[in-house]
């Protein structure tokens, strides 16, 4: 017979039982309430800094440009290739609709959709062959930014042109010349001499606001004024740095023309702008073998952009923001250009037909 074992044993034997049966349970709840971070997963717990990249609206991934024009190195970042949103998207883009076939078609189509954006935007367009044209909200003021680079450094070609100023004069570096932000001449030290050849370029390309500052002290800044409202221009630059969509279309028509008279020196500013370090804007969704010169303008909540879009007919397109967040910006005046185009396309089409 075997002797039964003490109950004080019996229960401690029990309870170590209970204890372990407990652990486990607890260990299974706390791992389903509070599973492993494992960043080497998949799954949508992942999100922000070191998960998948944020979409936009449109489903591509955003590019994170700064809010400002940065400073910039000499050797230029490859632009990464943006695949063209078609006519219909949804999020920044359009709703489903087919394709505007009159300017009045296109004006309305174009209100509609600026009326759903947060912020405040104006357009102005002009076709460069037939003359036709019209804005939204264009006479309202905002916050020309870097626009402004390209009237000036018209100014400064057409006085090439004219023998008044020669590519290889040198200015000099001063620390009156002296901006942050966007630019490499920021890093040389005061006294460095550049070409008027390369300080233009820097200007445009690398939008440098050292080399721009430049341009300003060798021309003279009321003299820039004035020429922008001998050409057209309607609002005063003043210190308040003010412009309006339409005034920053009628400065691309302007180079327009010069590059219709004088295509050997004008043609450098238009290759200039054709190759600037921005292409987040008029030139994102369009095909990429149709040139765009263009001027970007960032400030903060501030983000513009004017150019000529070298079409089949050609034809100047200015669109400037206030109150916007960059990113959704960028993308509207891409889905405005966007439409614009297709409604070229559309148009010409219709004309061969």
């Amino acid at each position: 017979m075997i002797p039964a074992e003490p109950k004080g044993k019996t229960s401690f034997i029990l309870s170590i039982f209970v204890l372990t049966g407990l652990l486990v349970c607890t260990g299974f709840i706390f791992e389903n309430i509070y599973p492993s971070r494992d960043t080497n997963r998949t799954g949508n717990r992942y999100s922000g800094a070191g998960g998948f990249p944020t979409a936009t609206p449109g489903g591509f991934p955003q590019a994170q440009t700064p809010a400002v024009e940065p400073a910039l190195s000499l050797s230029p970042a490859p632009v990464q290739a943006t695949a063209p949103v078609q006519p219909g998207r949804r999020g920044n883009g359009f709703e489903a609709e087919a394709v505007p076939r009159t300017l009045e078609e296109l004006k309305k189509t174009l209100e509609k959709y600026i009326a759903q954006q947060s912020g405040r935007y104006g357009l102005y367009f002009i076709n460069l062959v037939t003359g036709e044209e019209f804005g939204i909200n264009d006479r309202e003021k905002y916050i020309a930014a870097s626009t402004t680079k390209l009237p000036m450094n018209l100014l400064l070609y057409k006085k090439i042109a004219a023998g008044e100023i020669d590519f290889d004069e040198k200015l000099v570096y001063l620390e009156e010349d002296f901006e942050p932000g966007s630019g490499v001449i920021q890093k040389s030290p005061f006294g460095t001499e550049y070409t008027v050849r390369e300080t233009a370029r820097l200007s445009v390309v690398y939008s440098d606001n050292c080399a721009i500052n430049m341009i300003i002290r060798l021309l003279g800044i009321e003299n820039i004024r004035q020429y922008m409202l001998d050409i057209g221009g309607t609002i005063y630059y003043g210190r308040d740095h003010r412009s309006c969509p339409y005034d920053l279309a009628v400065y691309a028509r302007e180079l327009y023309r010069f590059y219709q008279e004088n295509p050997e020196i004008a043609g450098i500013l238009i290759e200039d702008l054709q190759n600037t370090m921005w292409n987040d804007r008029i030139n994102k969704l369009l095909p990429k073998d149709v040139k765009v010169a263009h001027k970007i303008g960032n400030y903060e909540g501030v983000y513009n952009d004017v150019g000529i879009v070298f079409a089949e007919e050609p034809y100047v397109l200015a669109v400037m923001s206030e109150n916007a967040d960059q990113s959704v910006a960028s993308d509207v005046i891409a889905q405005i250009s966007k439409k614009i185009y297709d409604y070229m396309v559309t148009r010409n089409n219709l004309k061969s037909n």
